[in-house]
C-alpha cells in the first residue's frame, strides 16, 4: 500500500520541488562538507557538473527503481563516467531505511572520504531518506549526538525533514556506534577506516599525499638510483593498533597480544582455546565480517615449548581488509578445527596434519592429503630428515608401485663446499715447457 501510494504521488511531488527550487531559496543539492553532497534527484544533465566540478566519485542513491529510471543515470551508465553507484531503496514519504542500509551507507562514503573523492546522497527531494544517511554520517565521523548531526545538516539544508521514525533510528545508530566504538584518544576514525576503508586503499592515500607534498621531485628531469621502500604510514598504523585493542577488549579471555607488524599487518595472538570463539567473532561482527578464510598453516619451531604455531589469514571482502590470528601447540595437545566456522579449512587442516602432525579435533575428515598411504612421519617437522626414510619405484615383476627403506650411495653422502676447479687441480695447471741445458743451441723449427 505503502510503495502504491508513493507511486502515485511521485510526479505531482516532483514537480513541486522543481518549483521550489526555481521559485524559492531552496537548492537542488547542499554540499555538507568536503566528502559529502546532499541533494535532489541527479538528473542526467547535472553528470558533467557532478564529477568535474564536484569531483563525485560515488552516488548513494536512496531511491526505487522506478524513480531514477527515466531521469537518472543507471549503475552501468555512471561507472562510464568513474563514479560507482549504491542504490539502498527505501519507499518514499513513508519509508525509513533500515539500520543495515545506515552503516552501508556510511562505510561507502568514508571509503571515498579516505580517497579524497566526494559522494553525492540524494532521494527524490533530498529532505528525508537521503539526509538519514547524511547524519549517520555526521554522527559517525564526529561522534555527534543525532540533535547535533541534524542541527549542524539543518544549518546547510534547512527544509530536511526527519521525523520521529527517522530520529529513532538515528538514536539506535548512535548507541551501535558509541557501544562498538569507543572514544580514543586523538581519534576520528578508530576502527571505520581499516575494516571499512582497507588497509590497502590506507596505503595508497599516504603514498598520494607524499607525492602531492613533493612535486618537485615528480618534476625533476633528474632520473634517481633509489631503492624502492613501502612508506611509512603511522596514521594506518594507529588504526590497525586501535582496532586491535577493540578486539582484545571485546574477547579480553582468549586474545593475549596485538601486534603490528613494519608493514601494517595486524596479528592476534589468542590463546588455543580461543579458536572458535575469535574466528566467530571476526567473522559474524557488523564491523569486521571476515568471512573468508584465505589461507591456514604452521611454523615450526623446535626450540619452543609448543613448537608448532597455527597461522589463520583472513580476509573481509565487505570492508577490503585482512587480519592474521595465531596460537601455539604441541606435538600431542589437539586444537580445535575451524570447520565449523570456516569451511574452508577442511583440506588446510589436512594439510597442517599431513605435513606438520598437528591434530585438530572435531574435524570431519582428518586424513592425509598429500603424502601417500601408510606414509610416516611428517615431512615438513624440523627434525625429519631431508631424504626421508623411505623410497618408492615401480617394480616390473610386482606390477606396482613398492616402498623401501631410503639408500643413498657413498658418493650422495659426501657433501663439501670445494669448488669444481679446486677438485680437480689438473684443470688449472699450466702445461710444462721444457728446458735447454747449458751450452745446447736452441733448434729453429723448419
Amino acid at each position: 500500500m505503502a510503495s502504491a501510494v508513493a507511486r502515485l504521488l511521485f510526479y505531482p511531488t516532483l514537480g513541486y520541488n522543481l518549483l521550489m527550487e526555481k521559485f524559492s531559496s531552496r537548492r537542488w543539492f547542499d554540499r555538507v562538507d568536503d566528502t559529502v553532497i546532499l541533494g535532489a534527484l541527479p538528473f542526467r544533465s547535472m553528470t558533467a557538473q557532478l564529477v568535474e566540478e564536484e569531483n563525485v566519485r560515488g552516488v548513494v542513491t536512496m531511491n526505487q527503481e522506478f524513480e531514477t529510471k527515466r531521469f537518472c543515470n543507471s549503475a552501468q551508465e555512471w561507472r562510464a563516467v568513474g563514479v560507482q553507484q549504491l542504490r539502498l531503496s527505501t519507499v518514499d514519504l513513508v519509508g525509513v531505511p533500515t539500520l543495515d542500509d545506515l552503516h552501508r551507507g556510511v562505510a561507502f562514503t568514508l571509503t571515498h572520504r579516505q580517497e579524497g573523492a566526494s559522494v553525492y546522497v540524494h532521494c527524490k527531494a533530498g529532505r528525508c531518506r537521503s539526509a538519514t544517511v547524511v547524519a549517520a554520517y555526521l554522527i559517525q565521523l564526529h561522534r555527534w549526538t543525532p540533535d547535533e548531526a541534524i542541527q549542524r545538516l539543518k544549518s546547510i539544508r534547512p527544509h530536511i525533514l526527519l521525523r520521529s521514525a527517522h530520529r529513532d533510528l538515528l538514536r539506535n545508530f548512535y548507541q551501535e556506534v558509541a557501544r562498538y566504538h569507543p572514544p580514543l584518544s586523538n581519534m576520528a576514525l578508530s576502527v571505520l577506516r581499516f575494516v571499512r576503508g582497507g588497509l590497502g586503499r590506507t596505503l595508497n592515500s599516504s603514498v598520494s599525499r607524499c607525492v602531492c607534498q613533493q612535486p618537485s621531485r615528480l618534476q625533476s628531469n633528474s632520473s634517481e638510483n633509489r631503492p624502492t621502500v613501502r612508506v611509512k604510514d603511522a596514521v594506518a598504523h594507529s588504526q590497525l593498533a586501535e582496532f586491535g585493542e577493540y578486539v582484545a577488549e571485546i574477547l579480553p579471555k582468549y586474545v593475549q597480544q596485538v601486534q603490528v607488524t613494519c608493514y601494517s599487518e595486524l596479528e592476534l595472538m589468542i590463546h588455543p582455546d580461543g579458536i572458535i570463539p575469535v574466528l566467530t567473532f571476526l567473522k559474524d561482527h557488523s564491523n569486521a565480517q571476515f568471512r573468508n578464510m584465505i589461507d591456514l598453516t604452521a611454523v615450526d619451531i623446535p626450540t619452543r615449548q609448543n613448537r608448532f604455531e597455527i597461522v589463520y589469514n583472513l580476509l573481509s571482502l565487505r570492508y577490503n581488509s585482512r587480519v592474521r590470528v595465531k596460537t601455539y601447540t604441541d606435538e600431542l595437545t589437539p586444537l580445535d578445527s575451524a570447520v565449523p566456522v570456516h569451511i574452508a579449512a577442511n583440506w588446510y587442516e589436512r594439510e597442517v596434519w599431513d605435513m606438520f602432525g598437528v591434530f585438530f579435533a572435531n574435524h570431519p575428515d582428518l586424513r592425509r592429503i598429500l603424502t601417500d598411504y601408510g606414509f610416516e612421519g611428517h615431512p615438513f617437522r624440523k627434525d625429519f630428515p631431508l631424504s626421508g626414510y623411505v623410497e618408492v619405484r615401480y617394480d616390473d615383476e610386482l606390477k606396482r608401485v613398492v616402498a623401501e627403506p631410503v639408500e643413498l650411495s657413498q658418493e650422495f653422502r659426501k657433501f663439501d663446499l670445494n669448488s669444481p676447479w679446486e677438485v680437480f687441480p689438473a684443470h688449472r695447471e699450466t702445461k710444462e715447457t721444457p728446458q735447454l741445458e747449458s751450452g745446447e743451441p736452441a733448434t729453429t723449427p723448419k
